[in-house]
């Protein structure tokens, strides 16, 4: 075996994806963005199109295709882990509502534009079918494959733009949810239209044998984890987990994605170390997802776009509007907030591999009607999967669950002489010389640049026992308290919760605001960085600050943390040494 192409093509990949990243943020876009532009740029549609050489060949393609499923495993694995039991607890039926209005409102558009417009227009038949149940089968699978949402794409923007809040953790449930019951839809559709004398056994396995494969391969890994105590063991068992459970899916002819999802699903909620396990993770799986990027980037076949059609244009359109439409209705039927409503939508637009996964088989399992939708799906998925990056970015950024930190850094990188000048000063200073460089202090900072505007808040009136549940499935220990007028009134410790828990005849006469205090230090949004971590330093207990408008003292305008002061200091202090 030849291994100059696979060599060449992992050049291509890392050193492609450190100027496509580069070039990303120099034009305000994801780095996935510039990852994915890379790998079209490298791959064999390019070349075929413009005659300039492939640098990563169709066989290096296929060749590495085991890092694309490993990577796609893990991520499946970490969109698992949102449907932890706590999370479903707290969200209860709201969730649910949200998702159906979602899912139902993109598959009727997707479904009912593409059923009509072949029904009146194309009038396209497949030999065995009528034109209403060839316009009908059309509708059903496109409308089906409409409601996956990449994971990779919308996870990887999240970690990239630092991400964090309710809307955030709303979006990954939803892409898991969305992915499953897509999966699972299909398989009922393809059943029902092109595989109707399948037994019921074998539809169950093929719907829940990978469900079980995967929860059953969780439980054993959340055991196992047990056993461990180094952070480099937690590692190699998820890498194993991932390897062995895709391997068994491709030799029972299961999907992958389901068992992998259900893993993490099982895993998460399992397992006492599922943090530990995803955080030891974290440290080592980027690499592996920038190759996936530029991989999917190097196998979409650009040349679909001028084939997909008026029935391609009518899916992407419908997909758009049904995503947009269907966010907003589901979040209005939950009962959750504007930030909800208008932005999550966006956030949903990404899609890649498992809608390719879907096209396929329909293509092997249907030729005579599933090459043309394959053709419509690859042709929509070069426009999701480039534009679908910018619109998650957009919705997180305007849902104000992103430090304005992490964008103005992607606007001001390390030119190529500063960084030459920076390497011959470390160079210097290894040498035992002094360092001649000084830049600015991170402690000016403001902090508007940092704080989350999206905050969770508790209404004043909101009785003890449910105080309880909402704090016990909330990773903070302090929380803002609102009136009805959504007037800031102070803050609830965790430590005062918890000397009541003891005394259950009180629970039925509390309230929030009869545990609120007035906060001893809240901030301004123009506040530098340095004022902060003095008031840090002084007060060890302090995790978090209420962030309050200095015109109108009784508006929440955003929280600070301890951890995203010192995330700060650390990530603008590494780049800016001052000289001692």
């Amino acid at each position: 075996m030849n291994f100059s192409p696979i060599l060449i093509a992992l050049a291509v990949i890392f050193f492609g994806a450190l100027a496509g990243g580069r070039l990303a943020s120099l034009c305000h876009i994801p780095r996935v963005t510039g990852y994915l532009l890379v790998g079209l740029l490298a791959g064999p549609s390019m070349a075929h199109l413009t005659g300039i050489p492939e640098l990563i060949t169709s066989e290096a393609l296929s060749d590495l295709r085991l890092l694309s499923d490993i990577a796609l495993a893990l991520i499946l694995l970490n969109i698992g882990g949102q449907f932890q039991a706590e999370n479903l607890r707290r969200w209860k039926s709201r969730l649910f509502l949200f998702s159906l209005g979602e899912v139902g409102a993109t598959f009727l558009m997707v479904g009912i534009a593409t059923f009509l417009i072949n029904l009146f227009f194309l009038q396209t038949t497949v030999v065995g079918l009528s034109l209403t149940a060839t316009s009908l089968a059309f509708g059903i699978f496109l409308g089906m494959i409409a409601v996956a949402t990449a994971p990779a794409a919308t996870l990887m923007v999240i970690r990239e733009c630092e991400a964090e809040g309710p809307v955030t953790g709303m979006v990954l449930t939803l892409v898991g949810l969305n992915n499953l019951l897509s999966i699972l839809g299909f398989s009922l559709a393809a059943h029902w239209l092109i595989r109707p004398g399948e037994g019921m056994l074998t539809l169950l396995f093929h719907m829940g044998g990978p469900l079980l494969l995967g929860g059953l391969a969780g439980f054993l890994l959340s055991i196992w984890a047990q056993r461990l105590e180094l952070s480099s063991e937690y590692k190699i068992l998820l890498f194993g987990g991932v390897a062995a459970i895709t391997g068994l899916c491709r030799l029972m002819d299961l999907d992958p994605m389901m068992a992998n999802l259900a893993a993490g699903i099982v895993l998460a909620n399992s397992s006492p170390r599922w943090h530990l396990l995803i955080d030891s993770l974290r440290q080592i799986d980027y690499p592996l997802y920038v190759a996936f990027f530029v991989l999917a980037g190097a196998s979409l076949h650009i040349e679909t776009l001028g084939h997909i059609g008026i029935l391609g244009v009518t899916y992407v359109i419908a997909r758009a509007i049904g995503k947009l439409l269907g966010a907003w209705a589901g979040a209005r039927m939950g009962r959750f907030g504007k930030p909800m409503q208008s932005y999550v939508g966006l956030t949903l637009m990404a899609q890649a591999g498992v809608a390719i996964g879907l096209a396929a088989t329909l293509a092997q399992g249907w030729p005579e009607g599933g090459h043309l939708l394959q053709t419509i799906i690859l042709g929509a998925v070069i426009i999701f999967e480039l534009v679908g990056p910018l619109a998650v970015r957009h919705g997180l950024v305007r849902s104000g669950e992103v430090p304005i930190l992490t964008l103005l850094q992607k606007r001001t990188p390390q030119g190529a002489l500063e960084g030459l000048h920076d390497v011959v000063e470390h160079f210097r200073t290894s040498l035992g010389l002094p360092e001649w460089h000084q830049v600015r202090d991170p402690g000016d900072i403001l902090v508007k640049h940092i704080m989350r505007r999206n905050v969770e808040t508790l209404i004043n009136s909101t009785r003890y026992n449910e105080l309880l549940r909402l704090i016990a499935h909330s990773r903070y220990d302090r929380f803002p308290v609102v009136d009805e007028a959504d007037n800031f009134v102070g803050m609830i410790d965790y430590t005062e919760i918890r000397n009541l828990l003891f005394e259950p005849s009180l629970s039925r006469l509390i309230v929030a605001s009869d545990l609120v205090t007035s906060p001893q230090h809240s901030v301004s949004p123009d506040q530098p960085l340095r004022e902060v971590l003095k008031v840090l330093e002084l007060n060890r207990n302090i995790s978090y600050f209420p962030v309050v408008d200095p015109a109108q003292s009784d508006r929440l305008i955003g929280i600070l943390s301890q951890n995203d002061v010192l995330a700060a200091f650390r990530r603008v202090g590494t780049g800016n040494k001052k000289s001692g």
